[in-house]
């Protein structure tokens, strides 16, 4: 059975099968990565089927990952001169996290970028966070950030503009809970593979991602999130493997390379669809983003070499020794 048409005929749209969802897209965003894939024509119906020691194959994979509410703080200073400095206890772990909380401060405070400045990461002028993981730095701080600037907002519309020496202090701890629904972003990968039967060689000929992440804060950083994380589920699927002597514990990989991390001559270009829907929650409807676009990439890939080879391959990463061995098996 064509898988697209499976996943659609089978996909839960409750969470756990019992809870509405805040919004739901998973269907969306399976339809229109099929159509913008051209699925129908990569996909082979008979998994195996071309002729010769090249083959090729197409994968999709889809998921469901949670963008919950919580705690979070933020705090935000206006001088005399119009300038406002957001202090945020989050760091950037390359996210642009603190680029994100800059530009959420500016659009609730209706002002230029420029005149906002992000103190983040110091204990000793910051206020609580959530912490980098989880991807909920920006649905979380982001949402404190808002809630801090309209408060500003109100101290600003009561007393007038600071003067002088004056600063005005704004800040907010929201902890926005929900019940009876399911917050949750949705995902689906497309992936087109090239497999050398003799040689165990793969090679990715045309990725696709499309990702509802709520509505977009950068779309630059969003796309190059959603890239990053494809990359690195490639990477799983195909090269990295930590050998490990199961005595002493130690890495047997000789170096980082030693891995088999992806490299710009590895990598694929990556295509990105974004669906954005606002639930109302979160900082203008923003859901989670960095670590989603890594779970459908391995199984995106695995279901692309089934696809081109014809034989299910349940171990990762899938080498080549590994691709000759299963290919001789199945001769």
């Amino acid at each position: 059975m064509d898988p697209v048409q499976f996943i659609i005929k089978n996909m839960s749209r409750k969470a756990g099968d019992t809870t509405p969802y805040t919004t739901y897209s998973l269907d969306e965003c399976i339809r229109r990565g099929a159509e913008a894939f051209d699925w129908k024509s990569r996909w082979r119906s008979m998994p195996g089927s071309d002729p010769g020691p090249i083959k090729r194959g197409a994968g999709v994979s889809f998921m469901v990952f949670r963008a919950g509410l919580g705690r979070s703080s933020a705090v935000i200073h206006l001088d005399a001169k119009g300038q406002y400095t957001v202090h945020v206890g989050v760091t950037d772990v390359g996210g642009g996290a603190k680029t994100t909380m800059a530009l959420i401060a500016a659009e609730e405070l209706g002002v230029p970028l420029s005149q906002v400045a992000v103190v983040w990461g110091d204990t000793d002028r910051c206020p609580y966070s959530v912490g980098e993981s989880g991807s909920r730095t920006t649905i979380m701080t982001g949402h404190a950030v808002v809630e801090a600037a309209r408060d500003l907002k109100k101290q600003i519309a009561a007393k007038g503009r600071p003067a002088g020496a004056d600063v005005l202090i704004a800040s907010a701890t929201p902890n926005p809970t929900l019940e009876g629904k399911v917050r949750s972003t949705f995902g689906a990968h497309f992936v087109e593979v090239e497999v050398d039967t003799e040689l165990g060689r793969v090679r990715v000929l045309k990725y696709l991602a499309v990702h509802d992440c709520g509505r977009l804060i950068n779309p630059l950083t969003a796309t190059s999130q959603i890239k990053g994380g494809a990359i690195m589920g490639i990477g799983m699927a195909l090269h990295e493997q930590l050998l490990y002597d199961r005595r002493s514990g130690s890495a047997l990989n000789t170096g980082y390379y030693g891995a088999r991390v992806l490299t710009h001559r590895d990598a694929p270009e990556i295509e990105v669809i974004f669906i954005e829907s606002d639930d109302g929650l979160g900082p203008f409807g923003a859901k989670s983003m960095g670590e989603a676009s890594k779970v459908p990439a391995p199984a995106a890939v695995a279901n692309a070499i089934f696809n081109a080879i014809g034989h299910r391959m349940k171990d990762l990463p899938i080498t080549r020794d590994r691709i000759v061995a299963a290919m001789g098996v199945r001769a």
